[in-house]
């Protein structure tokens, strides 16, 4: 059994770098790797360290996987899969989302480790949108979808996640597959989220045509 914490920052602006003398931990490389081969669509990431792992999954190929989540997404509303495509597609957004790796547990075949998932949403005020584009944010209750349209304006005050534990759990592979440990199941644990109220800068809501 071994116990550690590590910070880590995933996202649009990656403070880990490979090769420049900075130590990582494997688990922060389990981290790394799966949330940013969910975020970029790399199927190769969803086969070798999800799909190994459940062979029963529904949806094989990550652009349809993605595809099913968009569609309950915008509902207004999503239940956390074990893959954590909800979780890092709604979290991860502006300058990308910090990870606090802590609580390492590695018995046998299994590797267990908890993260605190920070959410850099503040960061969308300052960062350059697409013209028309459309932001989904994680509001209060967790699940919650927020959608957010980036202007200029000042919008309403809305209730976003502060931050979240989530729970990894890990299988070791078979000796000689693509990589150690495949993800049985990445989960946001609901009684530890916090909530904070923010003020985006958003794009006015466009007045009904009057004839």
């Amino acid at each position: 059994m071994r116990k550690g914490s590590a910070w880590l920052l995933v996202g649009a602006a990656m403070l880990l770098s490979v090769g420049c003398g900075v130590h990582i931990a494997p688990e922060e490389k389990l981290v790394f790797h799966y949330s940013e081969g969910i975020q970029s669509l790399h199927q190769p990431t969803y086969q070798d360290y999800y799909l190994a792992c459940h062979l029963d999954a529904p949806f094989k190929d990550l652009s349809a996987r993605i595809a099913a989540y968009k569609e309950m997404r915008d509902t207004g509303t999503v239940i956390f899969s074990p893959d954590g495509v909800e979780i890092f597609k709604l979290g991860a957004l502006g300058r990308g989302a910090y990870f606090r790796v802590r609580e390492v547990v590695i018995s046998g075949d299994t590797l267990k480790f908890k993260t605190v998932l920070r959410p850099d949403y503040l960061s969308i005020n300052f960062t350059e949108s697409p013209k028309n584009a459309v932001l989904f944010i994680l509001g209060e209750p967790l699940g919650a979808v927020v959608k957010v349209k980036p202007g200029k304006s000042p919008g309403p005050e809305r209730t976003i996640l502060q931050e979240v534990d989530l729970d990894w759990a890990w299988t070791k592979t078979p000796k000689g597959a693509p990589v150690e440990w495949c993800l049985q199941s990445v989960v946001p644990v609901p009684e530890s989220a916090t909530f904070k109220k923010i003020q985006f800068r958003e794009s006015p809501a466009e007045s009904p045509a009057v004839f």
